[in-house]
């Protein structure tokens, strides 16, 4: 039932363009590319198809059933971002969107991605982040403790930028949107 209730969450705010900026996340991809955090798999059906494999990964195994139908030939796999089961260098590309701000050990998971790409393998990630204007982070540090027992682990204030410069990857992009509590990194494992 809560994989359910999500898509019907998502599905007004991929009417106002998280399904577009999920679009923009994956273009231009190729190669071997793991998606950590796919939920119901609402991104799957933006891969190209210069994308010679997808696997995604999710702790919900009830959401990665629903993924199922979203596009044929994925790998899916019960799997928490943490502790990913793959051998190291697995992959061309690491995919993750509005996940990183659910993680309990995010610098744990992003040692975990480094480890299963490639060297010279990208990560992209597309998140919800703390603002970069000192009101609106007020509001989301004051919000955070609440919106996180509602939604499940949510926190509306991590600085996810920081946490990926930290973890040693190379940024290549950071597209701030939403007056900066929106933002897709782009970064390269050295």
């Amino acid at each position: 039932m809560r994989a359910l209730a999500y898509d019907a969450l998502m599905a007004p705010l991929g009417w106002a363009g998280l399904n577009a900026a999920r679009r923009h996340l994956v273009e231009g991809l190729s190669g071997k590319v793991l998606e950590v955090g796919a939920g119901t798999g609402l991104a799957l059906p933006a891969y190209p198809d210069t994308v010679s494999s997808v696997t995604a990964v999710d702790v919900d195994l009830e959401a990665l059933v629903r993924a199922r139908a979203r596009r044929s030939g994925v790998a899916l796999l019960q799997a928490d971002a943490q502790a990913l089961p793959f051998t190291d260098g697995s992959f061309d590309a690491v995919v993750s969107s509005l996940v990183f701000c659910c993680v309990d050990a995010p610098a744990t998971a992003l040692a975990e991605v480094m480890r299963v790409l490639r060297p010279g393998g990208e990560l992209r990630l597309l998140e919800h982040v703390r603002a970069p204007h000192r009101a609106i982070a007020t509001a989301q540090d004051l919000l955070t403790p609440a919106w996180r027992r509602l939604s499940g682990g949510c926190r509306l204030n991590r600085d996810t930028f920081r946490l990926v410069e930290t973890a040693g990857f190379r940024i290549l992009k950071r597209e701030q949107r939403l007056g900066g509590v929106g933002e897709f990194i782009f970064a390269r494992r050295p």
